[in-house]
């Protein structure tokens, strides 16, 4: 196994900065189950591994070249080394750097759903007559972005609109929350209103997760046919302009005890999208 150069440490370093990531097209993926998920997944192009020495003869390591990674891209380091380029407390002694996938623009990936639909391809756990989407407004914490990246993959979510205001989702801190779902699902910068108001004009319902008093109970009978489900800032919620659109409906979860003010976001969404899937 060959070490790892100064050329390849500093584009390491690199990788904690956003604007590296974006010149450079590629982000830093941190620990086994992490890296593992995506070399099985085979969403993402893993372009180099480094490791701690004390990997290379583990059995990790032998199971993802048997996944397919190419031993040739595999690097040593040691343990100081890789300890100063881990975003953790406690590195688990595995690095990645892994290739950002293109961004679909919103017609293409709307097109790309009606194709999946039509070709009966739509992932079997939504309904193809049910598809979903997730629209975030202002989503900063990157620990619930990556909660959220990996819910929407697990009830199988179509598309994720990233409005703007949110957290990068190539951050390390994203990437390491998903635990292997990143690049799973397609995504989309968007300016959330005009998106919303271009996905309701094409027969999507526009569903908003809102606390607040006067939104439809989320036990209540849901829409059928396809759905975007909205999602506001972690502290402010929905901005007001999208709670004024009048095509647009919200939906709040029933508090059953008194004890807290709020619900996290991405655990708000996590029980929308189970109440869409299982009671539509």
């Amino acid at each position: 196994m060959n070490t790892a150069s100064q050329k390849q440490l500093s584009l390491l370093r690199k990788l904690k900065l956003k604007k590296h990531r974006e010149q450079l097209g590629v982000f830093l993926a941190e620990g086994y189950h992490t890296i593992e998920q995506m070399v099985i997944n085979k969403k993402l192009v893993v372009d180099e591994l480094f490791i701690d020495f004390e990997h290379e003869q583990s059995e990790g390591l032998v199971s993802l070249l048997e996944s397919g990674l190419d031993a040739a891209r595999v690097y040593g380091m040691n343990k100081s080394t890789i300890k100063e380029l881990s975003d953790t407390e406690h590195t688990s002694g595995w690095l990645a750097v892994v290739q950002i996938p293109a961004s679909h623009s919103l017609d293409d990936l709307l097109a790309l759903i009606s194709s999946a639909i039509e070709q009966q391809t739509v992932d079997p756990i939504t309904s193809a007559a049910n598809p979903i989407l997730l629209a975030l407004d202002e989503i900063q914490d990157p620990g619930n972005m990556g909660t959220i990246i990996r819910t929407a993959v697990w009830f199988g979510v179509q598309g994720i609109l990233l409005g703007e205001g949110c957290v990068d989702m190539w951050n390390p801190k994203v990437v390491r929350s998903t635990v292997g779902a990143s690049g799973f699902v397609a995504h989309t910068p968007a300016k959330l209103e005009e998106a919303l108001l271009k996905c309701h004009d094409q027969g999507w319902n526009i569903m908003l997760l809102d606390g607040s008093e006067g939104a439809t109970p989320l036990s209540s009978q849901l829409p059928s046919g396809p759905k975007v489900w909205v999602l506001g800032n972690e502290s402010r919620g929905l901005s007001t302009r999208l709670k004024e659109i009048p095509e647009f409906t919200r939906y709040r979860i029933e508090r059953q005890a008194n004890g807290v003010e709020s619900l996290n976001a991405a655990m708000a969404m996590g029980i929308a999208l189970y109440r869409s899937v299982n009671f539509s």
